[in-house]
């Protein structure tokens, strides 16, 4: 169904982009879904179709690469590229099926702050990902690079202590502990997968400039 909304001729950074708002789109439902949980496990499946439509983005991708002979990118950057922006989609998935599978019954401040931090990377690299196209515009690129390595600082810092609160205020819960912080792990690694993004198109940028 989803591979049938786009063009018949979809290139390469039309896919990336595509990839790219969807990963948003899904860092955004994942604020939702721990602003408003409990009662927001409506937006789980949400979650869920849009990991599956990057899914169907990604393998696009690959399929474009099979048919053709002289790609914009390198094939080795292609393939990094749309891996790790898959990456992003399937943690903000992981960490969403979480809370309902552990049960969890309240979200922590931090753990949220650390969703909303996700979507500012996710802001910056859809803007990063669009100036692929011609590389003309790299101090921008360069701007945005920067920016979101801020941000994964940013995250990295509430993860830290987010976790020592976490210790504090459930000491005598430690099933509690071992479940939210698991989840606090899979956002951390979404930030993370971020940061990587942000630096395979600050190489790329780097050979075709």
């Amino acid at each position: 169904m989803f591979d049938k909304l786009l063009p018949k001729e979809i290139g390469f950074f039309d896919l990336f982009n595509q990839h790219a708002r969807l990963t948003l789109d899904a860092s955004r439902t994942l604020v939702d879904l721990l602003a408003g949980w409990p009662g927001s496990e409506g937006q789980i499946a949400r979650m869920v179709e849009l990991e599956h439509n990057c899914d169907s983005t990604a393998h696009m991708v690959i399929d474009l690469l099979h048919r053709t002979f002289i790609t914009p990118l390198d094939r080795d950057e292609t393939m990094k590229l749309i891996t790790k922006l898959d990456d992003v989609t399937d943690s903000a998935e992981a960490a969403a099926q979480r809370l309902d599978l552990f049960a969890i019954e309240a979200i922590p401040p931090k753990l949220l702050e650390m969703a909303k931090v996700l979507v500012k990377m996710m802001d910056q690299l859809v803007e990063l990902v669009a100036l692929l196209r011609d590389f003309k515009q790299v101090p921008r690129m360069k701007t945005l690079i920067i920016e979101v390595q801020r941000l994964e600082n940013e995250a990295d810092a509430l993860h830290r202590s987010g976790l020592a609160e976490l210790f504090r205020s459930h000491a005598s819960d430690a099933l509690t502990v071992i479940k939210l912080k698991e989840i606090y792990e899979i956002v951390e690694a979404a930030t993370d997968q971020c940061e990587d993004v942000a630096e395979i198109i600050e190489g790329i940028a780097l050979e075709h400039v």
